[in-house]
């Protein structure tokens, strides 16, 4: 069995005694023994791919996905793109919605490519767990979605439509009031 594998394991005894509050702070602790260098990158996977907490997966992959200096590390940002892709994580939708804020151009790309793979439900976590005033390569990465969706007889894209379309339309008034300022 593979040391990860055991992790996991191991993370899912503990999930249904400990409150997502304890987890958190849990994973606040990790967060900064693996920003000091005291812990590998890897102390962050258990969270990002075994928890269910749209907060806690979110805050683990962000971390995961940015070095110790808060910058994109494209290597492990595409590394985590595979856990959507490969569907490793438990809560897919705030993986990628970590990504989504964190990544550059071609993390962007790969998750573009994920979008019509996410169930309505995995999007409903994406909508719900976006910025409040998201980057302008997010509310164009929204539009795009959008588009691709448009017209769909597939229940589950027209529900992507709704759901991104929804959530664009609670991003447009801060795009636009960052473009008057």
């Amino acid at each position: 069995m593979s040391p990860m594998t055991s992790a996991l394991i191991s993370y899912w005894h503990r999930l249904p005694a400990e409150s997502p509050s304890a987890r958190r702070k849990t994973l606040d602790s990790i967060r900064e023994r693996v920003r000091s260098g005291l812990e590998p990158r890897s102390a962050l996977v258990p969270f990002a791919l075994g928890d269910v907490d749209d907060g806690i997966v979110e805050a683990a992959t962000l971390a995961y996905a940015t070095a110790g200096d808060g910058s994109n590390d494209g290597d492990a940002s595409c590394e985590a793109t595979e856990w959507v892709r490969r569907g490793l994580a438990l809560n897919r939708g705030a993986v990628f919605v970590a990504l989504l804020a964190a990544g550059d151009a071609v993390v962007r790309e790969r998750l573009a490519a994920q979008r019509l793979t996410l169930s309505a439900e995995e999007v409903a976590v994406v909508c719900r767990q976006l910025p409040e005033a998201p980057a302008q390569s997010i509310v164009e990465f929204l539009q795009e979605w959008v588009e691709l969706v448009e017209g769909s007889d597939d229940p589950t894209l027209s529900r992507q439509r709704v759901l991104v379309a929804s959530a664009l339309d609670r991003c447009e008034p801060v795009a636009v009031r960052r473009a008057a300022a």
